[in-house]
């Protein structure tokens, strides 16, 4: 066996604190010690998702205990306020609005993180800045919810997260009470959603910056 270079020893040294990192970022990404952060990936350092990669974004986010406590938390104000009232209250009552928001994540995350990134080529990630001016950073956040980052590179309309929102939709008219069902409901909930996804790019964008004033981290 021959003997390791100097230079070749110094490449390993200054990979190792790189691997030990991105295997820790792997095993527990998330913001403020709770929310996770598989949907997002910093632009310095990107790389394609392959199609299995792809998958198992979507198994990991919607898997994750937080995402189903949401659902849960967001079934529980609905039971509070009787919406939709056709679930109606009680045990049964909270099942059905719990059913159907699981029915949504899990639906939405499917179309947006995996199928259509998969087939139309783009990637389902957030990818962050970090740094640069608050206009260009806020402009970038901004304009996720339509304009997305390609597999081959380079920006493209995000059709995948706009047919992907339109499926999830359309997919929950199996499921919605009667008065929630239709064309005109569908393309609402579609409408809807956009200033939703806009916050949560935003989040996405400057929470870590916010995390580490609180933290104290450098």
């Amino acid at each position: 066996m021959q003997p390791i270079s100097r230079e070749q020893s110094l490449l390993l040294l200054e990979q190792a604190p790189l691997a030990n990192s991105q295997k820790l970022g792997e095993a527990h990404p998330r913001l403020f010690w709770i929310l996770p952060t598989y949907t997002v990936t910093e632009s310095t350092s990107a790389h394609p998702l392959t199609a299995h990669g792809k998958f198992r974004l979507f198994v990991k986010n919607e898997t994750d205990p937080f995402t189903i406590g949401w659902v849960a938390f967001e079934a529980g104000l609905a039971q509070s306020n009787n919406e939709p009232s056709e679930y109606g209250q009680g045990v049964s009552g909270y099942g059905k609005r719990f059913g159907a928001g699981l029915a949504d994540e899990t639906s939405a995350g499917f179309f947006t993180h995996f199928l259509f990134p998969t087939v139309l080529h783009q990637d389902p990630r957030y990818h962050r800045l970090g740094e640069g001016s608050l206009t260009k950073r806020l402009g970038h956040a901004l304009i996720r919810p339509v304009l997305t980052h390609k597999d081959s590179g380079g920006r493209a309309f995000n059709w995948s997260g706009i047919l992907g929102s339109i499926a999830a939709s359309g997919l929950s008219n199996a499921y919605y009470p009667e008065k929630d069902r239709g064309l005109g409901p569908t393309f609402s909930r579609v409408v809807t959603s956009l200033p939703f996804a806009m916050i949560d790019e935003l989040i996405n964008e400057f929470g870590p910056d916010l995390e580490r004033k609180i933290a104290g981290k450098k």
